[in-house]
């Protein structure tokens, strides 16, 4: 493995990059749950595992049928289009039983979700498993019917053998077709009338739009993970180029998405309809132009042949010349419970943008943070907080899941779980740590006068590495915690019109482990900063036309992380790196999780007194 401290040049401080370097993954960080007896002080206390309030365990679900499964049942739509969904419920003779629905309605294919039957016991982690599968997400039917609920799987229009045009991702997630499955699931003769939903990614997706969009009554919670692109107000301006290799199962062992099983034409990109013959291709002509682009030719293909991927073809479009998007958190009303692991991009921010913006009541909103990185696939861990969660919602239980505090957090560094009230933490000091010359990190401020220092990044053509320039803490004395969401002010100057900004924090053991906590983005020419709508921590960037730099002029850059949760142990140290290009050489990198690299030769120049991190420190007193 290529050593973290690998010198450019004799004399310079700028080193080379290797995302393998870091330790993505918390070794040991199991999903296990600690049951909690009624009456146990809550507070400040730390869990090894996520902690449940038991207020009787005589409450607790348990396994209790046999499982029955029929296939390919028809579900008739308003508008007469029929698709497939899967029905696993309990295996009873009692025509009288009825029991809540636990409907996953996403995009992966409900046969492909079979499969949880038997890899259930053979959980593939994220990078750890050359056989990960994203897809694998519609959750554990094996583990929800013994303990008395129907789960449902659905094909949506235009994939496996449901009817409907060629499927696109606003046809899957129709608000329409998705209430329509829910009133279904609601009369059938198995049915409690209740119906819940669970699920990550396109799963999340369909629960976010089916919970906005005036939801039937029949829909009594959502509990959803790992919630995508759909809605979020961190706008950083990179394109992600993970939203491409999801799309065609360069995503790990991912699958490609399902097509329907019959013959049907593409649909035609949503710009060939929104923008006039000449508007679209000098759009299309300014993408081939720029040097990401056209030095890419995977990413060019794209865009020369748009019925390639229409998908791909639209979100490039959006991304160089982003519009303002509607906000449809704002309408969620129902209880949800979300859940998120740190430290994964594609879900981080829009999750815990909808704990903010939804209009769900107080006391009927619960948040779960998991350890960092994906979580194994197939999905089935977790799945205890989801049925105790419907166990209260769909059957009217009163376990103890409501009596707890809204949020579980897992604290990186004491690598445990707490239980907190609010996001962000109202104990939460606001903290400055200015970037030293020389590569420092402390709360002193440096003289604006200091000599800046140059990071020269070399265009990705040209090599693999990456060139990066850190600053580092000095090694702790005590334990400080930096919990909630994080950002860089930035004062620099560069000799090009754009580039890209990636920032990491990492905790650096006393033995050189190198544990990376979080990341921040920013396209410079997204650099402008809404002030009504920024927050600490969570600089907000509007979605508008990209404003090219002045080469050689000095620029503020408001640069937001992922928030984070981490505890500095006695002897670590927090490190700052700053880079504009992602590790594609790296095992992420071959999973296909990077930034569009950048094809232009960038010389960068770090000013000082005013280049500092915002960090909210919790104060020690109260972490235990």
């Amino acid at each position: 493995m290529p050593n973290s401290n690998d010198s450019v040049a004799a004399g310079s401080r700028v080193e080379l990059f290797h995302e393998d370097d870091n330790r993505l993954i918390i070794p040991g960080a199991d999903p296990v749950s600690v049951q909690v007896p009624w009456g146990s002080d809550l507070e400040g206390v730390y869990f090894d595992g996520y902690p449940q309030l038991i207020k009787d365990p005589e409450l607790e679900a348990k396994p209790t049928y046999e499982l029955r499964k029929e296939k390919d049942v028809p579900i008739v739509l308003r508008d007469g289009i029929t698709i497939y969904g899967d029905v696993y419920r309990p295996d009873t003779d009692d025509e009288d039983s009825k029991f809540p629905v636990i409907l996953s309605y996403g995009i992966w294919g409900k046969d492909a979700q079979e499969a949880v039957a038997w890899n259930k016991d053979k959980p593939q982690p994220y990078l750890k498993s050359a056989f990960w599968d994203g897809s694998m997400e519609a959750g554990d039917y094996t583990y929800a019917v013994p303990r008395g609920y129907v789960h449902l799987i659905v094909d949506p229009r235009g994939t496996g053998n449901s009817e409907g045009a060629y499927a696109t991702q606003g046809s899957v997630h129709s608000p329409d077709d998705i209430h329509d499955v829910i009133r279904w699931a609601a009369k059938q003769p198995w049915s409690n009338g209740k119906v819940g939903m669970m699920g990550p990614s396109s799963y999340w997706l369909s629960q976010a739009v089916a919970a906005s969009a005036n939801p039937p009554e029949e829909l009594v919670a959502i509990h959803p993970d790992e919630l995508p692109w759909w809605a979020n107000d961190n706008h950083h301006g990179i394109f992600d180029a993970l939203f491409y290799h999801i799309e065609f199962g360069v995503h790990g062992n991912d699958s490609t998405l399902p097509r329907p099983n019959r013959e049907l034409a593409k649909p035609l990109p949503e710009a060939m309809s929104r923008y006039s013959e000449e508007e679209l291709k000098e759009r299309v002509d300014e993408i081939l132009a720029h040097p990401d682009i056209r030095y890419n030719t995977k990413w060019y293909s794209g865009m020369k042949y748009p019925m390639k991927s229409p998908n791909f073809f639209d979100t490039m479009l959006s991304t160089f010349r982003p519009e303002p998007m509607p906000d449809p958190s704002e309408n969620i009303t129902v209880p949800m419970y979300l859940g998120v692991p740190w430290g994964v991009r594609l879900y981080a921010w829009g999750t815990f943008h909808v704990w903010r913006r939804a209009q769900t009541p107080e006391g009927q909103r619960k948040l779960i943070v998991y350890p960092a990185g994906y979580t194994p696939r197939p999905y089935v861990d977790f799945h205890d907080e989801t049925i105790r969660w419907y166990d209260y919602w769909a059957k009217g239980i009163d376990n103890g899941i409501m009596d707890e505090p809204p949020i579980k957090l897992f604290v990186m560094g004491k690598n445990k779980w707490r239980f907190e009230s609010e996001w962000p933490l109202s104990r939460t000091e606001w903290s400055k740590y200015y970037l030293q010359p020389g590569g420092g990190l402390s709360d002193a401020q440096p003289s604006q006068d200091a000599e800046p220092e140059v990071l020269d990044s070399p265009a990705a053509y040209e090599t693999g590495d990456v060139h990066c320039l850190r600053y580092t803490t000095e090694p702790f004395e005590q334990e400080m915690e930096v919990t909630g969401p994080v950002s860089l002010h930035l004062q620099a100057a560069i000799d090009q019109e754009d580039t890209n900004w990636i920032v990491d924090l990492v905790d650096i053991h006393p033995d050189g482990t190198r544990q990376t906590l979080t990341q921040g983005f920013l396209k410079a020419a997204f650099r402008a900063l809404d002030e009504e709508e920024s927050r600490p921590g969570e600089p907000v960037h509007p979605r508008q036309a990209p404003e090219p730099v002045t080469p050689g002029k000095v620029e503020d850059y408001e640069i937001r992380f992922m928030p984070t949760s981490n505890v500095f142990l006695p002897g670590h140290r927090l490190e700052l790196t700053v880079r504009n290009q992602d590790d594609v050489l790296s095992q992420l990198g071959s999973w296909g999780v990077y930034m569009l690299p950048t094809m232009t030769a960038v010389k960068h120049d770090i000013h000082f007194g005013e280049s500092y991190l915002n960090l909210p420190i919790i104060p020690a007193k109260s972490a235990e």
